[in-house]
């Protein structure tokens, strides 16, 4: 995943008042050949949450479309964007979204196998963490490399064996 996040990119101080200005400004930072159409990717997102939100809690959105995001691309990534203001994604949990992540995958097992990968390492409430206090890419990346080494996300309470 820091892999894919790397290859992607983490972008702060996202601009936006609402969900279709920052869906744009998001588009615009994506690392996508120059003949992608951006404005068609654009169109599906805002359809897509159109139909219902993509924010998944906890301030954190993953906007997609219907299918997984299949482009003709050489290499799947992940990007990170942090916003500048936390804004209403429409999230289950009523919270306003400050991270969006967009995976890009040039196959549809790809991209679910990334997805997984992802909610894994989103259990982590370190992580989260991070993300809402917009920290540093460094760290973000640093904290994502101890959930892939140690595979566990650290957000599990132990039990105390007498």
């Amino acid at each position: 995943m820091s892999e894919l996040l790397r290859a992607g990119g983490i972008f702060h101080d996202i601009p936006g008042a609402d969900k279709t200005a920052v869906l744009r400004e998001f588009v615009e930072r994506l690392p996508l050949p120059p003949d992608h159409d951006r404005a068609f990717l654009l169109s599906v997102l805002e359809a897509r949450e159109a139909m219902g939100s993509t924010g998944i809690g906890n301030g954190i959105a993953i906007p997609h479309v219907r299918n997984p995001i299949v482009l003709h691309v050489e290499q799947p990534f992940v990007t990170l964007g942090l916003l500048r203001n936390a804004i209403d994604f429409g999230s289950l949990d009523g919270q306003p979204v400050h991270a969006l992540f967009m995976m890009v995958s040039p196959t549809v097992p790809g991209h679910l196998a990334v997805l997984a990968r992802l909610g894994f390492a989103l259990r982590d409430d370190a992580l989260r963490a991070l993300l809402q206090d917009r920290a540093p890419a460094d760290e973000i990346l640093s904290r994502l490399e101890l959930v892939e080494a140690t595979r566990s996300t650290g957000s599990y309470k132990t039990i105390q064996q007498p």
